[in-house]
């Protein structure tokens, strides 16, 4: 695990130098203000979530009365974290945000459509800035890039949030593929050990389960918990927040294949229910409506949605215990679900897709 405190005291002896070059001993405390800025402007809105750049600076001459960013529009005057959180929350998408730290601890904001000459900027100031998971510090002539310490950090500043869910889902996909699962290897009728063909009645509530066990034991800082109401009506599968974060995720599980059907009078035949990607589709829409409603019931700045697929279908099905040959078995294996609308193109809350396809025994295969 990485010690995030750690980091942020690696870069700061890193570029306290320079600080000190560029502005004396106002810089070096100013450095370590400034960092702290970033790191707790991150705990309301994690990095991931921006849809432009970010600018947090201290100017050397700045007074509250007077701030830098005033020269590039009329900035809005915040008193705490909480309310900067709100404010990138409502940014614009593609927006250029800057956040000035002034003397008395208070905070000005704006919204820019343009950028900002940043070497400019920093003639007087000491600047952070955030660009597509870039973290640079400025000062003077000094335009220092900071090293990446792990790759799901989008910067070195924030936990791991919404990053480190896309990786843990990355990682779950390699254990329900051949069903390692414990809890999800009671999803398919004739046991893990079977065919895998046809999944048990009802099996959405045990794919829920496997992925949830997997999330809390991956994640860090974070909590991952089922149904999650978004209000009095609207449940969704999972939700997941991590602490001293204003970053959440809903979840939604859908299932594609064959399931077994029970009903109260038993047929003399099995039965069956069917899904195919429409029932991906109607996955997507409810996770839309949900997230619309969960702007009104949340105190997350930013939630995201993620429709989570497990993919369980075969050509030319029959019953759990007729095996297939291996093309009718492994049809879909490498099939692409179209969405249409496709909300992750048209929303910035709303992930990719991710589909879990969920392989049958080879060693049952039909022969040819």
């Amino acid at each position: 695990m990485i010690n995030l405190e750690n980091v942020q005291a690696l870069v700061r002896m890193a570029y306290l130098p320079h600080a000190s070059e560029a502005f004396g001993e106002p810089g070096a405390r100013a450095i370590t203000a400034l960092l702290d800025a970033v790191k707790l402007i991150y705990q309301r809105y994690p990095p991931e979530s921006l849809g432009g750049t970010l600018t947090v600076m201290i100017g050397m001459s700045a007074t509250p009365a007077a701030p830098m960013v005033a020269a590039w529009g009329a900035p809005s005057a915040f008193q705490t974290y909480e309310e900067l959180g709100t404010a990138l929350a409502g940014a614009d998408d593609g927006a250029h945000c800057l956040i000035e730290l002034v003397p008395d601890g208070t905070f000005r904001f704006l919204q820019l459509g343009s950028d900002i000459d940043l070497k400019a900027a920093a003639a007087d100031a000491l600047v952070y800035r955030y660009d597509s998971g870039v973290d640079r510090i400025l000062a003077k002539h000094h335009d220092d890039y900071v090293q990446k310490v792990s790759p799901i950090l989008a910067s070195n500043f924030a936990n791991a949030t919404l990053n480190s869910l896309e990786e843990a889902l990355s990682r779950y996909s390699e254990f329900a593929r051949e069903t390692k699962c414990r809890i999800l290897a009671d999803v398919w009728e004739g046991g893990v050990d079977g065919p895998r063909l046809v999944l048990v009645n009802r099996p959405e509530s045990i794919m829920r389960d496997s992925l949830i066990q997997a999330l809390q034991l991956v994640l860090r800082d974070a909590n991952a918990r089922p149904e999650h109401n978004t209000d009095e009506t609207k449940p969704v599968d999972v939700r997941v927040e991590w602490f001293a974060s204003g970053a959440a995720a809903l979840i939604e599980v859908k299932w594609l294949g064959r399931s077994t059907a029970r009903s109260r009078n038993p047929a003399p035949e099995p039965t069956y229910t069917d899904y195919g990607p429409p029932r991906a589709q109607e996955g997507a829409d409810q996770l839309a409506d949900y997230l619309d409603r969960e702007v009104r019931h949340t105190a997350s700045t930013a939630t995201r949605g993620y429709l989570v697929v497990f993919d369980a279908r075969r050509r030319n099905i029959r019953s759990a215990a007729d095996p297939l040959v291996e093309a009718d078995a492994m049809h879909f294996a490498n099939d692409v679900l179209r969405y249409d609308p496709d909300h992750s193109q048209s929303r910035d809350d709303f992930a990719p897709p991710v589909r879990f396809f969920l392989n049958p025994r080879r060693s049952h295969f039909a022969p040819v």
